[in-house]
């Protein structure tokens, strides 16, 4: 139940607390607390045992968040009194917070009674909780009510097989979930099909469906099956199955033509047939007329007649399709994916689906709490958005849904241990990865999020809506979470009027704000100044109120939201996500946001902050935008992430930096007059770096002189980005040991890296770009780069002839040469090899193309690009950007 796992996380959160410095010196709340976690664990096994949300459980609900509200903002009262009296607290506050304490006791008391009384199922009886105020707060008090229910909707139909004669092939997606517990007759066959996720996949869209890929891959080579059809719910992944077929080296071999065409929801027949005709080379053909549909069909059908082809129509959601073009295509018995005997056959298949709720429920029951609420949370994202993994684990994080462990130091770990467990399970979607294959966006399913929302909601874990405006729709709910979805702008136009017609309204409306712990907005409209100022008042609002439980503000791609001047008071605050927001300040009080974990200002005109940021002794994630800091780092600072920092005369490494010694990811620019030794040294000995990115410049943005240390002590750095200048290229034993992806720019080497570079046992990515490379001739020893999977080459402007041996980069599977304008070949050792599927030439000369595709086998796809790109900083030449293809 969705319930029985927000509780638990509850539990998990008021455990934290206990353990925090506010309330271990108060032994008697303490004390009381622990009693309340044993009866809600008692009354959690009451839930596990309930059947479906009823009325009691939606109480006992409330009265936890109640239960939480209390001790929290008891605890930042604590916070705050510290904060300006210190040691003195105890005795200047004394009486007020033995008198708070004393009332909590007696709240705890009452619902922990009240609860007890469900356990027994005594006869039901509404809940009253009374809000208890600290001293520090009003002498009001507020009845909680009902959290109101927001019905979500779950579409479902049903599916079935279609008839043993049809050449029609019916494929269904499931879910994985526990063995052990599936004792439902041929449930379990049906999951044991399913093949595990692994970051290791070649294809993108294969995680959970290689068995089904290789099934259709050989029905289609094999002609047997003349027509396929994949059919499922909205959004349960059939266009990735349709793509990771489309683009499998098997049939790119077998079919002599191939054709995507995406069908819109109110199509018409010429839209398939010009898309058709845009992928043939009979458009240049001036005799057909693109008006005449029965011109055109038969021009298609001439073409395709002594062809091997396969043609996919993805979002085709009706038979009509097939009545409409069935004419185009000829069946001459040659294995082509549209001679099918038995057009009706489709229809029956649209028209028929299995409903999935059931397995859906099997897959999600089988979660532990914790991976339930995270789950839940991410349906927050709107459908269809891809996530961004680094954004969806630091929330995970800051909302305080990631159990402790008491053998894995950093939570970030623990994290990453429940993605990887929802990914296994086929929960989430990796839909993009980097360049080393590990994931950078994902999505929770259509189906999925479908069947998700209803249950998000009946827990009250967020509150969408349009607009800040419309406050009236929030109505008295005491919502934990307010998430804002993009208006449109006729919508936006109406609701601005209205807000100018009620000048108080924001202050009038009944929303309650004291119990927020988050707000996320997805509105993401450009110059949209009136959604900037009502973020503004809003977060006033949650601030004037007293205190601000807030513990995620995410405005990520919000166009310059204000910000309030006293933004510091929001001290419970863990995540402040302002990437791509295009703001050039933050209020000085941002450093008195103590509880701060995630501070995010990457792509975003802020060049500088106050140094008062490195007291925030939580802080776990710093992304800037090459910002200045004017102060040096706390040595208590436990950092993982410092990305974007410019480094100046003002912070120096030794008895600086060098305190910090747990980072994972660091990115800095550095100006000549840094003392790169120091610099160097200090990053040798951080043993625990992952990603490394280090750019040496001038005051005119110029490359300089960038000097390289061993570090070989590295053994968890995998990816490495040098720009500047290199007296020569580091021997093979002086690199990470575990090195994956390379980027080297204006390194300006003479002598020939390849040879070096061809050693690393682990590199998959090597880019060699703008000057990294001087000198005339590149050789590619034999063995070399044994895993490398993708080169690029940009830019190296003196390079003429490049030879690759038999048996070097054998695994190469993407080619990206750019602006290489003296190269006069690519070799033919290289563009002959079986695992070379893409193959990207931009700015090249026309017999370099020419001669290329010649040579070039058929499996290898090939894009050629004719741009011009404006010229470096440094470089004295008037080229301007030109797209001419």
């Amino acid at each position: 139940m969705a319930v029985e796992a927000v509780v638990s996380v509850v539990l998990q959160k008021l455990t934290e607390m206990l353990n925090g410095q506010s309330l271990t010196q108060n032994k008697y709340i303490s004390y009381e607390v622990q009693d309340i976690m044993k009866s809600l664990n008692s009354i959690r096994d009451l839930m596990i045992s309930t059947k479906e949300i009823n009325q009691q459980a939606e109480e006992y609900l409330n009265a936890v968040y109640n239960v939480e509200d209390t001790i929290e903002k008891f605890t930042l009262v604590v916070v705050r009194q510290r904060k300006v009296y210190g040691f003195l607290t105890n005795h200047i506050f004394f009486f007020n917070n033995l008198n708070s304490c004393q009332k909590i006791h007696q709240k705890i008391k009452k619902i922990t009674t009240q609860l007890m009384q469900l356990k027994a199922h005594t006869p039901y009886r509404k809940i009253h909780i009374e809000e208890i105020q600290t001293e520090e707060e009003k002498d009001e008090e507020t009845v909680v009510g009902n959290h109101k229910t927001i019905e979500g909707c779950s579409s479902t139909s049903e599916m079935q097989a279609t008839n043993p004669g049809s050449y029609m092939e019916e494929l269904t997606f499931s879910y994985s979930c526990n063995e052990e517990e599936m004792q439902i007759v041929g449930i379990k066959e049906r999951f044991q099909k399913m093949s595990s996720f692994s970051y290791k996949e070649e294809e993108l869209g294969i995680f959970g469906l290689k068995e089904d890929v290789e099934i259709l891959v050989k029905q289609l080579t094999k002609n047997s099956e003349h027509f396929v059809s994949i059919v499922g719910q909205g959004g349960i992944g059939k266009t990735t199955l349709a793509r990771t077929i489309y683009k499998n080296r098997n049939i790119k071999c077998h079919f002599q033509f191939r054709a995507w065409v995406s069908v819109l929801e109110e199509y018409t027949t010429k839209d398939i047939l010009l898309s058709l005709f845009k992928t043939t080379d009979t458009m240049t053909d001036k005799t057909t007329s693109l008006d005449d549909e029965k011109a055109m069909k038969l021009k298609l059908s001439d073409y395709f007649k002594n062809k091997r082809y396969l043609i996919i129509l993805d979002g085709a959601s009706t038979c009509n399709i097939w009545k409409d073009i069935k004419e185009t295509f000829p069946d001459v018995k040659n294995g082509s994916l549209f001679s099918m005997k038995d057009p009706n056959s489709w229809c029956q298949v649209f028209s028929c689906m299995k409903n999935s709720n059931n397995i859906l429920s099997l897959c999600y029951n089988d979660l532990t709490d914790h991976l339930k609420v995270c789950l839940l949370y991410s349906v927050l994202f709107p459908k269809e958005f891809d996530i961004p993994v680094r954004r969806l684990l630091r929330l995970w994080l800051a909302e305080g849904f990631v159990k402790q462990n008491s053998t894995i130091v950093f939570p970030e770990d623990i994290a990453e241990t429940y993605f990887d467990e929802l990914v296994n399970r086929n929960m989430i979607q990796i839909s993009k990865l980097r360049s080393d294959n590990s994931p950078r966006r994902c999505r929770v399913l259509g189906v999925l999020h479908d069947y998700l929302w209803p249950k998000a909601q009946e827990t009250n874990l967020f509150y969408t809506y349009r607009n800040l405006i419309s406050y009236e729709e929030v109505g008295t709910l005491n919502i934990r979470r307010m998430v804002e979805y993009e208006s449109s702008k006729r919508e936006t136009r109406n609701q601005f009027e209205t807000e100018m017609s009620k000048n108080t309204q924001l202050k009038s409306s009944s929303f309650n704000p004291s119990h927020l712990r988050s707000y996320v907005s997805f509105n993401h409209q450009k110059t949209d100044y009136r959604q900037a100022k009502r973020i503004g008042s809003f977060l006033g609002n949650i601030i004037n109120d007293g205190i601000g439980l807030l513990r995620v503000l995410d405005l990520e791609g919000v166009y310059k939201p204000i910000l309030p001047e006293n933004l510091g008071n929001l001290c419970n605050l863990r995540y402040l996500g302002l990437r791509s927001t295009y703001l050039d300040s933050l209020p000085p009080s941002v450093g008195e946001l103590t509880h701060l974990e995630t501070l995010d200002v990457k792509h975003t005109c802020i060049d500088e902050l106050p140094g008062s940021i490195w007291r925030l002794k939580n802080l776990q994630h710093l992304n800037l935008n090459e910002t200045c800091l004017d102060m040096q780092p706390h040595s208590s600072l436990r950092l993982l992430t410092l990305w974007g920092l410019f480094l100046d005369k003002k912070i120096a490494i030794k008895n600086g930096l060098d305190k910090l010694h747990d980072l994972r990811e660091l990115g800095i620019t550095f100006q000549p007059k840094t003392n790169q030794d120091d610099l160097m040294d200090w990053i040798g000995n951080l043993e625990a770096l992952r990603s490394l990115r280090l750019r040496s410049k001038d005051n005119l943005g110029r490359a300089s002189k960038l000097v390289f240390r061993s570090m070989s002590n590295l053994r968890q750095l995998s990816h490495l980005n040098l720009l500047g200048n290199l007296e020569k290229l580091p021997d093979q034993n002086e690199f990470p040991p575990t090195l994956k992806v390379l980027t080297l720019s204006i390194s300006l080497l003479k002598r020939d890296p390849m040879q070096t570079l061809g050693q690393l046992p682990c590199l998959t990515v090597l880019r060699l770009l703008g000057e990294s490379y001087i000198g005339k001739e590149m050789v590619c020893r034999k063995g070399g780069f044994s895993k490398l999977r993708l080169l690029r080459m940009w830019k190296l402007k003196e390079l003429k002839n490049w030879f690759v041996e038999e048996g070097s980069m054998e695994n190469l599977k993407h080619l990206d040469i750019r602006c290489c304008d003296r190269l006069s070949n690519i070799p033919t050792t290289l563009l002959q090899q079986q695992k070379l599927e893409k193959l990207v030439l931009t700015g090249m000369p026309h017999r370099f193309t020419t001669e290329v595709e010649r040579l070039k086998s058929d499996h290898t796809s090939m894009t050629i690009n004719h741009w011009k790109f404006p010229p470096l900083p440094w470089e004295q030449d008037d080229t301007t950007l030109v797209n001419h293809s």
